[in-house]
């Protein structure tokens, strides 16, 4: 009996070690930046061939670190 009891004992103490050492680290990130949309999809109307067409997206840094976009491409 008292070796079942120093068993659970064990397995209780590890897993509250491993529970404790998990949330530790996750407290513990490095900053980031955090790109907040205020819009993602904008539909262009119909327009005429060659015409040149132009929409702003806002973007917000949300996060603890800069924000660096070094360029834009369409899809």
């Amino acid at each position: 009996m008292k070796l079942k009891t120093t068993s659970l004992v064990n397995a209780l103490l590890f897993f509250l070690i491993f529970i404790l050492v998990g949330y530790a680290s996750a407290k513990k990130t490095d900053p980031s930046p955090k790109a907040v949309f205020e819009q993602t999809i904008f539909e262009f109307s119909p327009v005429i061939a060659g015409t040149e067409v132009t929409h702003c997206y806002n973007i917000q840094n949300k996060g603890d670190a800069p924000l660096n976009i070094p360029g834009v491409y369409t899809g």
